[in-house]
C-alpha cells in the first residue's frame, strides 16, 4: 500500500480517537492495510527511475497531507500528524532494500531476515499491478472521510 494511504488512515485515526491509544492503533493500521490487496510488481520494476518518481510523488503527497492538517488546524491536528507518520513508519524497513536495489529472490533469502521483516513481507499476500484499483478506491474513500472530518472545527 502506498505511504499516502497509510498516512491518511493514520490521520483519520488521530482525528477520531483522541486519546493515547490512537498511536498504537495508527501503527497497527499499517499491517491491517498491507493485508488488503494492493499495488505491487509481479517482477522487479524494469526502471528504478520510474519507481523512484512514484516514491517521490508518494512522499510529496504525505507532506501535503501534513500541510493540510496544519493549515486546517482541526482539534488534535498534532495527534493526526503523529498518527499519520506512525501509520507509514513500518515501510521504512524497506529503505535498505531500495538503496541496494535488492529484491527477495527466494524463501531462503527471506528466512535470513528479521522476524518482523518476514511478517511484513508475508502478510502482503496480494501485491500485483491490478491492486492499484483497490489503492485508488481506498485513497478516494479515505480522502472523502478526511474531508468530512476536516470540515468540523
Amino acid at each position: 500500500m502506498r505511504a499516502i494511504n497509510h498516512a491518511i488512515t493514520g490521520a483519520i485515526i488521530g482525528l477520531t480517537i483522541t486519546n493515547p491509544i490512537a498511536l498504537p492503533l495508527a501503527f497497527m493500521s499499517h499491517y491491517a492495510l498491507d493485508v488488503i490487496p494492493h499495488h505491487g510488481y509481479d517482477k522487479p520494476p524494469r526502471s528504478f527511475a520510474v519507481f523512484k518518481i512514484i516514491l517521490i510523488v508518494d512522499i510529496l503527497l504525505c507532506i501535503a497531507l501534513v500541510a493540510v492538517l496544519g493549515i486546517r488546524h482541526p482539534s488534535y491536528w498534532w495527534l493526526a500528524v503523529l498518527c499519520a507518520f506512525l501509520a507509514a513508519t513500518p515501510d521504512l524497513m524497506w529503505v535498505g532494500d531500495f538503496k541496494k536495489k535488492l529484491i527477495v529472490k527466494s524463501k531462503e533469502d527471506l528466512a535470513k531476515r528479521h522476524a518482523i521483516v518476514r511478517f511484513h513481507f508475508l502478510i502482503q499476500w496480494f501485491e500485483r499491478p491490478i491492486g492499484i484499483v483497490v489503492e485508488i478506491a481506498w485513497a478516494l474513500a479515505a480522502a472523502a472521510l478526511l474531508g468530512v472530518l476536516l470540515s468540523y472545527p
